[in-house]
């Protein structure tokens, strides 16, 4: 007899609950052909909809309180149903008064089944929810905005009140029309309770729904434009807990949402409110960090660096000591991360020794952990930090700057060639010393090649041969050199007129010695320089009259021996 009483409760039960959703569906297919007062019918078709989504996850439980709530739901559905066929006959003859007042009644009714029946699922008088319930299907391609929304608002629904499981579920779904579909980040960005949704379960959920929630966010983020949306919600706040205490995967996921978001680095004093700075700075030294995760967390800082508060905070949190570690004990397999950390470290010094030593480090051939991009990005870092200051310069020379810089022209790819061979141009432009230790290290000779094999450089290293050979030392050991005058001279044909203007700017320094006027005259290439002569080149013109006026002193002393 019990049993039979059981079967029967589930039976009203489910006959009440099927009632209540044709009822809905109907009203909310009705609701949008009403013309009178529509902005209302919109938002009762809004309140429908999550209501329908909320009843279809229900479990067939015998409970009094939920079969209430089902004929309360039913009875509002019917005098919806009475009000909508007035509205939609236009055979209200109460007023207009009243009928707004009678659709806002409706509006309230619909909002307390709703909390009521939140409020149902959160005492957990319910057991369990449909893991197995009809999920609405996802609309197609040419779906227009509400179906799209009223999608996302099931979707909200089963993330609110479904297990673990549903909610896993769910979000799968969301996150793969997110993916396939632009047009729903844009809705989502808009749904104010579906971001505060996100927001909480990632601050509070399980740890596989906080990895769909991440996605989620980490898609919607890629669009600048929503990306202010996600800050409003309050998102940086749990992106740092997880990176300070959530697994690996949630960490480097959550570090490259905030990533995106501290581009805008208006957001920087939101990430350093909640302890973001510490958290960042702790990873970059954690040995159990991922690559990803460190180069992830020195990308942020450096967004965050621009703020002289925070960068201050960051020295004084000993920033540069956690970040040199990293650059000297990381191989060539963490190169990315290599260059992440060199590019911060260097927003984050001012030319201090400590800082160009490590620079200088990278630099060095014997060290075989850093690769040429390495190199190449920490040469540029030094150019940026030392360049603009002649202590800094020649504290670089002191430190064997000069000796990379050889090496590396003589022995690496042509990118690196290209910024060591810019940064020796500058040095000969502003150092004497730096002149004296590259003619010392046959330099000379490296440029003239560089010059021959008409390189995309090849003007930078006519410049700095220029500036090399106006060192009187230099000058005399580049003409002791059996065949450097002579490349010199014939070099002159090329059709570059920048790279023409140093060489003769080179020739008229060599000829300023009577050695060197003697090398130039008995080369077989002077027609070169005969030749600009003769259409007017004032260099040329001038190197030639001293060598003529050589010559004739030649036969003088001739004569007078």
């Amino acid at each position: 007899m019990k049993q039979g009483e059981e079967q029967e409760e589930g039976n009203h039960w489910s006959t009440l609950a099927k009632s209540a959703t044709e009822l809905i569906e109907s009203l909310i297919y009705t609701s949008d052909s009403i013309r009178l007062f529509p902005a209302r019918w919109r938002s009762i078709k809004n309140r429908l909809e999550q209501l329908n989504s909320t009843l279809s996850l229900l479990s067939e439980e015998n409970n009094l309180e939920l079969t209430d709530l089902l004929q309360d739901i039913l009875s509002t559905c019917r005098e919806m149903q009475l009000l909508a066929g007035q509205c939609h006959d236009d055979t209200y003859n109460r007023g207009n008064l009243f009928l707004r007042s009678d659709l806002n009644v409706i509006i309230s009714k619909i909002d307390c089944h709703i909390s009521h029946l939140e409020r149902i699922y959160a005492s957990g008088v319910i057991t369990q929810t449909k893991s197995s319930a009809l999920v609405v299907s996802k609309p197609g391609p040419g779906a227009t905005r509400d179906e799209i929304r009223f999608f996302l608002r099931d979707l909200f629904e089963r993330l609110k009140i479904g297990d673990s499981e549903m909610r896993i579920q769910s979000m799968c779904m969301l996150n793969e029309a997110l993916h396939e579909n632009e047009m729903y980040v844009k809705i989502i960005s808009h749904e104010e309770e579906g971001i505060d949704l996100l927001v909480n379960l990632i601050e509070f959920g399980d740890c596989g729904v906080i990895e769909q929630a991440l996605e989620t966010i980490s898609t919607i983020v890629r669009y600048e434009s929503h990306r202010n949306t996600l800050v409003i919600h309050g998102i940086i706040s749990p992106l740092v807990k997880i990176m300070e205490s959530g697994k690996l995967s949630s960490k480097e996921r959550a570090a490259s949402v905030l990533n995106k978001l501290t581009e805008n680095c208006n957001n920087a004093w939101s990430v350093s409110a909640q302890g973001g700075i510490n958290v960042l700075l702790k990873n970059c030294s954690d040995t159990d960090a991922s690559r990803e995760l460190v180069r992830l967390s020195c990308e942020i800082l450096k967004n965050l660096n621009p703020i002289e508060e925070i960068r201050n905070f960051m020295l004084e949190s000993n920033a540069i000591e956690i970040l040199s570690k990293l650059v000297t004990k990381s191989n060539g397999h963490d190169e990315t991360m290599q260059i992440r950390v060199i590019e911060l470290l260097t927003t984050l010094s001012s030319g201090e020794e400590y800082a160009v030593k490590l620079l200088l480090c990278v630099l060095d051939p014997s060290l075989t952990r850093y690769t040429n991009k390495t190199r190449e990005v920490a040469a540029k870092s030094i150019e940026h930090l030392c360049f603009s200051s002649k202590s800094l310069v020649k504290k670089l020379i002191r430190l064997g700057f000069i000796n990379h810089i050889v090496y590396h022209l003589r022995n690496c790819e042509v990118s690196m060639q290209q910024t060591m061979l810019k940064a020796a141009c500058y040095l000969c432009r502003v150092s004497q010393e730096a002149k004296v230790l590259f003619g010392q290290l046959g330099f000379m000779s490296d440029l003239i090649r560089i010059i021959e094999s008409k390189a995309c450089e090849h003007e930078i290293a006519a410049e700095a041969l220029s500036g090399m050979i106006s060192l009187e030392r230099n000058k005399k050991k580049f003409i002791q050199g059996d065949s450097n005058v002579a490349r010199i001279l014939k070099l002159l044909v090329c059709e570059e007129e920048k790279v023409k203007k140093y060489l003769l700017l080179v020739l008229v320094e060599l000829s300023d010695s009577s050695s060197g006027r003697r090398k130039i005259g008995a080369c077989e290439y002077v027609k070169n320089l005969e030749s600009l002569a003769q259409n007017d080149n004032p260099e040329a013109k001038k190197i030639l009259k001293r060598i003529s006026g050589n010559k004739f002193m030649g036969i003088l002393n001739g004569i007078w021996s």
